[in-house]
């Protein structure tokens, strides 16, 4: 039997942090006059994080702040039914993000951490057939310690003492007022009359050498079962034709740890999209009783596949599959409030993550809820899964420590979806920290001494069937591998996109431009968009340097493939609230210019031209596995009044997952003329793809004011404002 408890809840903010000493959790009814200025218990409608329900405007305002300067206490009343028998348990899947439990005036313990669910033993504090009073105690404070070395460095201030990426970003990321606090999700109490899981169980395998087997191993841990007649049981079933691939059980002699094997034959593979279908079983574990009836069951969604990582210090290439993985790959985070989020809006976003060609996405310092990880391996989008140590965070090693705990239980709940292909457990660390003279950032503390050591090495040992970025930024770091590279954004006005000309990356994982939303969504925030008005007219122009730039980098890393580029992930694919502008979609969903480079460059197959001073040459890409075989690339590049300079044909052979020089271009053409090329690849009378270049020696010039100014009042960008 499952209570449910998402209604019916109340709660009341404790402004002096009096509730414990005052025993708030042992009393039937507790009235504002018995505390010091305590507030009195009010309805909560749903259970999300409280600024989403409270606040007209939850992400920014400085009334936000008070959200968090003091704890919530929240009561409900629920029922057992007088025939419940057997144990009782109390289950929470999110609560954000310290919290102490009581129920009928016993305290059951407390939890750290937003996104892994934990349940307390009811059994001892239980009254059937009566009132249960359940009193929980949540806050998610303000850090206030702040790093006295960096006070002039507009980003980094705040250690941030909390293992959570949705506060305290001071970049416009997350606005300064915005820290997310409350229960979320699902709250139930579950009476256990019966054999049980005591956690899920866990589901590996191996593949053979043809990839078309898969041994799969079933680790169950059982209680409930003592001195009574249960089996545990498993089968695997072909999520497509619903065929049932295997199915086992044996008698089990009691409570305890338990092991299942099988083998499951002529596999289809999980694969990203683009390189396949991304095939799906559904692996059921089982108990059931003397008649043979299920009383307990468990199951998940895998996909068979094999993620692999070649690393070393001239490339950092993933191997899906025995295969060559070229990640076309984007960051998501897609509200500062988790809470927020759907299975709809998640389906809105990875819909138009795939149709933008994006095989890859970086879960950028935060966890989503369930919805999501199910969403990516329907569809096939892989993921890159980041911790969320991001920037500045305690050098202590009691804080390491209780990252790290954080963190391996994220690994652990996560790591049954085959869409997740690579952890990241540290996302530019060290930024803070003392650095020996004559070494880089990753000679820092986190990367040489703690968390980094440690954490690389549990995270590997929890999960040893994906790769593990140590420290993302860090090219040169045997264990980590990848680079971030903001030339012509973040780094100032005085760099340009086209200084990278030239260079090369074996894996880049950010890059990117901000741009603010089109004029009609910028009028939605009348106090953003009075702060931002005098650059109204300039917003379709921040709009195209966004497009050139992504452009650019994006066509400069696919003509590198595995040359030693391995692939790339934009940074960002949405806005995550409505004034943070990093998105190629605003808030609302609507794409902005730059979404444009990813219709033409980022799709698995690409026509492009390297350029910068003069016109190189022209080269064709092309991600999928099965050939295009015979095809013509024409290029014609024509001047301001139409007359054509150039129209070349080049006949060429386009292999499976492959890179072809098409043409050198030998021209001498004036840079000061407007000079349009377009490229197009054919396939007998099928045109496979276009790109074009229009004025492409005019490249738009550095967005003034970007990236120095900022309202941190408001949290967006202030441009040349």
């Amino acid at each position: 039997m499952k209570l449910e408890l998402s209604n019916s809840w109340y709660i009341l903010q404790d402004v002096h942090d009096t509730g414990e000493n005052l025993k708030l959790y042992e009393k039937d009814d507790f009235l504002t006059l018995q505390g010091p200025q305590m507030s009195e218990w009010e309805e909560l409608p749903e259970l999300k994080q409280l600024q989403l329900i409270f606040s007209e405007n939850p992400y920014w305002g400085r009334e936000l702040r008070y959200y968090n300067d003091a704890p919530w206490w929240y009561k409900n009343d629920f029922y057992v039914p007088d025939d419940a028998k057997g144990h009782c348990i109390l289950k929470f899947t999110n609560v954000d993000y310290y919290c102490k439990v009581w129920v009928n005036g016993v305290f059951l313990g407390e939890h750290e951490g937003y996104s892994i669910p934990f349940e307390f033993n009811l059994d001892h504090v239980i009254k059937s057939g009566e009132p249960n009073r359940l009193i929980v105690k949540v806050w998610s404070p303000w850090d206030d310690e702040v790093d006295g070395n960096n006070q002039e460095r507009r980003t980094f201030l705040i250690y941030r003492n909390m293992v959570k990426g949705t506060y305290e970003h001071s970049d416009t990321f997350v606005q300064r007022d915005v820290n997310p606090v409350g229960i979320y999700g699902h709250v139930t109490v579950e009476i256990q009359d019966c054999a049980v899981f005591q956690s899920s169980p866990v589901v590996t395998y191996s593949l053979n050498d043809a990839l078309d087997h898969a041994e799969v191993k079933i680790d169950a841990a059982i209680a409930n079962a003592k001195d009574r007649d249960y089996q545990i049981g498993w089968c695997c079933i072909d999520k497509l034709t619903k065929e049932v691939l295997i199915q086992d059980s044996c008698k089990i002699d009691g409570d305890g740890s338990y092991t299942l094997k099988g083998t499951v034959g002529d596999i289809h593979l999980w694969n990203t999209w683009d390189r396949g279908m991304p095939y799906t079983y559904l692996i059921k574990v089982y108990l059931m009783n003397k008649a043979e009836e299920v009383v307990y069951e468990y199951e998940e969604t895998t996909g068979f596949r094999k993620i692999e990582m070649l690393r070393d210090e001239k490339q950092t290439t993933f191997i899906l599959n025995g295969n060559k993985f070229y990640m076309r790959g984007t960051a998501y985070f897609p509200d500062n409030y988790v809470s927020a989020m759907n299975k709809e809006r998640y389906k809105r976003d990875l819909l138009a993550i795939k149709s933008n060609g994006f095989n890859m996405v970086r879960v950028h310092v935060h966890v989503d809820l369930p919805e999501f990880y199910e969403l990516c391996t329907e569809l096939g989008i892989g993921i890159m899964h980041d911790s969320e140590y991001n920037w500045a965070h305690p050098l202590s090693d009691e804080f390491a420590d209780r990252f790290i705990n954080v963190y391996l239980q994220t690994v652990d709940m996560l790591k049954k979806y085959p869409s997740i292909l690579c952890w990241i457990c540290m996302n530019e660390p060290g930024l803070l920290d003392d650095v020996p003279e004559g070494t880089t950032k990753a000679h820092s503390r986190s990367m040489e001494i703690n968390p980094g050591p440690a954490l690389f090495k549990a995270v590997c040992e929890h999960d040893p069937s994906r790769p593990v970025i140590k420290g993302s930024m860090y090219e040169e770091d045997p264990d980590s591998g990848d680079s971030h590279n903001y030339i012509g954004s973040l780094t100032g006005e005085d760099g340009h996109y086209s200084d990278i000309y030239g260079t090369v990356e074996k894996l880049n994982t950010e890059f990117g431009f901000d741009a603010p939303p089109c004029v009609e969504n910028l009028k939605k925030m009348p106090a953003v968009y009075k702060r931002l008005n005098k650059i109204v007219d300039d917003i379709d122009e921040i709009g195209k340097y966004q497009y050139a730039l992504l452009k650019y980098y994006i066509e400069h890393y696919r003509m590198q493939k595995y040359n030693p580029n391995a692939g790339y992930v934009q940074f960002l694919f949405n806005d995550m609230c409505p004034q943070s502008f990093y998105g190629l979609y605003d808030w609302w969903g609507i794409p902005k210019a730059g979404a444009d480079a990813m219709l033409e460059s980022n799709m698995p197959t690409g026509i492009f031209m390297k350029y910068k001073d003069s016109l190189d040459s022209i080269y064709v890409v092309h991600d999928l596995l099965k050939p295009l075989g015979d095809c013509v690339a024409t290029c014609v590049i024509t001047d301001a009044t139409g007359r054509v300079i150039l129209k070349k044909q080049e006949e060429l052979y386009v292999g499976s997952d492959t890179i072809v020089k098409v043409c050198d271009l030998n021209i001498d053409l004036d840079k000061d003329t407007i000079i349009h090329a377009a490229l197009i690849l054919k396939r007998e009378d099928e045109i496979i793809c276009t790109n074009q270049y229009d004025d492409i020696f005019h490249m738009p010039q550095h967005t003034k004011g970007h990236p120095t100014r900022m309202s941190h009042e408001t949290g967006v960008r202030l441009y040349n404002v």
